[in-house]
């Protein structure tokens, strides 16, 4: 009886390791600590200064092209069927406790509201903008990557609009991030 409390630990330990290093490539990828290139116009530049608290900013990246989102999308989807993988194990296991198949169930459900969030506005977004796009959701914040080529004022209000109508996010956690 032993051994199996201590593989289920095991499996639970594992599964938190997993987690967490998911969490952290996406933070290392997609972190507040990356310093993303602003435009060089001046009046650009002023106009961040001068910014309200919740308005959508935009910032430049170096050059990533259309491969970056289909590989950023193929990523993030092998690391959610790994991490539901993982999970399932847990509730199917016969040797699980109650706590554990409840707590996995409820991750795979947090989950998997989580992405059906993302690909919703990256439908959206791509609907409104025909620019193909990548939405990050982490905690309470959101990134959105798009194309720089169709920001303007009126595709950032619009993803905008598209994020707070999708999430619970407040506007000044959300981030679109224009790419070249």
């Amino acid at each position: 009886m032993k051994l199996t409390a201590k593989k289920r630990h095991f499996m639970l330990a594992g599964l938190v390791l997993a987690l967490g290093v998911a969490v952290l490539a996406n933070w290392y990828y997609t972190g507040p600590d990356k310093n993303p290139v602003l435009s060089e116009d001046a009046s650009e530049l002023s106009n961040v200064n001068n910014a309200n608290l919740g308005d959508a900013i935009y910032v430049n990246s170096t050059d990533i092209s259309d491969e970056y989102f289909a590989g950023a999308k193929m990523s993030r989807d092998e690391s959610y069927d790994e991490a539901v993988a993982t999970l399932k194990e847990i509730i199917e296991n016969d040797n699980s406790d109650e706590q554990s198949v409840l707590t996995a169930a409820e991750s795979i459900n947090n989950m998997t509201e989580i992405k059906i969030a993302q690909v919703n506005i990256e439908n959206l977004v791509k609907a409104k903008t025909g620019s193909d796009c990548i939405a990050v959701i982490t905690n309470d914040s959101i990134e959105v990557v798009v194309s720089e080529s169709v920001l303007n004022s009126e595709t950032i209000l619009q993803i905008k609009e598209i994020v707070l109508t999708n999430t619970d996010i407040s506007a000044e956690k959300i981030s679109i991030i224009g790419t070249k």
